[in-house]
């Protein structure tokens, strides 16, 4: 059964989660961006036309993370002191390639920092009635259910919504059940990766082409929902006793990221970096997880400062095949 909010209601209703819970909100200040809500101004700026340039990564995996400290020989851990007591966090306004890069995050980490920042959350997935030119989530065979706690389709003056958790039943049980037709509907892409079955073409020379343009400058990785690489680094005091380690978030675009003792960078060209960002989306990471790690939100796409569409030479390389097979017939 569904539940029915009409959208002149919809601050009401955000405002009303924010006594128990913290919420994050999709807004548009100098990009469109998640926001933690902080009073009530901030759901004034509230962005629901279409998916934000950054993605909410951020307040699953931080930039810069304490992890512990250490005095002389004594190490504590800080997950504890910082998570003990916090609200749960509500995350409204999600597109279904958000709802599953979740779940792309949720099968590679495991620490315990993020396990309890991911319990301690609730997911409110939107219907993404704006895909741009850049979407192409309906080509990665993304989840449709099991991956939201509510989701919210717009349907003329109201919102219907889904339930798919006993954590979201609860937010919504003062809602009036829809006791009309459900509600539920896929987005509809203009762009479409045609060919996923890439691992034969890595040597193809087509990627030299997109290599050239690339500036390494690592924006596909920043924007992109599901990269999560990173660095640890432990730093000391001036006594040389006392420290913390952090965990900063790495990119495989930057030449740091391969580079071991001695000196050796293993992908030290700008063609071996980005063939990587692309087979580890779409072969790597499939093979072990039995799905893509690219959810299709095109955000890689929409921040390359040099226009690098990656899709589109997958779909030549593709049209490339279909004609040497036809000339092979004649």
């Amino acid at each position: 059964m569904q539940k029915v909010l009409s959208k002149d209601r919809l601050k009401e209703f955000l405002l009303g989660l924010t006594k128990n819970h913290d919420l994050v909100i999709p807004v548009k200040d100098r990009i469109t961006k998640f926001k933690l809500v902080e009073n009530r101004e901030d759901l004034d700026k509230i962005y629901l036309k279409d998916i934000t340039l950054a993605p909410p990564k951020q307040f699953i995996l931080p930039e810069n993370e304490e992890l512990l400290e250490f005095k002389g020989e004594s190490v504590r851990e800080l997950h504890n002191k910082k998570e003990k007591n916090r609200r749960k966090t509500i995350i409204f306004g999600l597109r279904k390639c958000d709802l599953n890069a979740f779940l792309v995050l949720d099968k590679v980490m495991y620490d315990e920092n993020y396990r309890k920042r991911r319990d301690n959350m609730i997911l409110i997935g939107l219907y993404c009635e704006n895909p741009d030119e850049y979407c192409f989530c309906n080509s990665m065979e993304l989840d449709s259910e099991g991956c939201y706690d509510l989701f919210f389709y717009s349907e003329k003056n109201n919102y219907y919504i889904s339930i798919g958790s006993e954590k979201g039943k609860g937010i919504v049980k003062n809602l009036k059940d829809n006791k009309g037709k459900e509600i539920k509907k896929e987005p509809k892409n203009f762009k479409t990766l045609k060919n996923k079955d890439i691992e034969k073409d890595y040597k193809n020379k087509i990627w030299k082409t997109d290599a050239d343009k690339c500036l390494s400058c690592a924006a596909c990785t920043a924007y992109c929902p599901t990269c999560n690489c990173f660095d640890i680094k432990d730093t000391t005091e001036i006594n040389l006793k006392d420290g913390k380690r952090t965990r900063n978030s790495a990119s495989c675009q930057l030449k740091s990221f391969s580079q071991v003792a001695g000196g050796k960078i293993f992908r030290d060209t700008r063609l071996a970096k980005l063939k990587h960002f692309i087979y580890h989306k779409i072969v790597y990471y499939k093979k072990q997880h039995n799905r893509y790690m690219c959810v299709g939100c095109g955000r890689c796409l929409r921040v390359c400062p040099t226009r690098i569409d990656w899709v589109n030479t997958i779909n030549l390389l593709k049209k490339t095949e279909k004609m040497k097979d036809e000339r092979g017939k004649k």
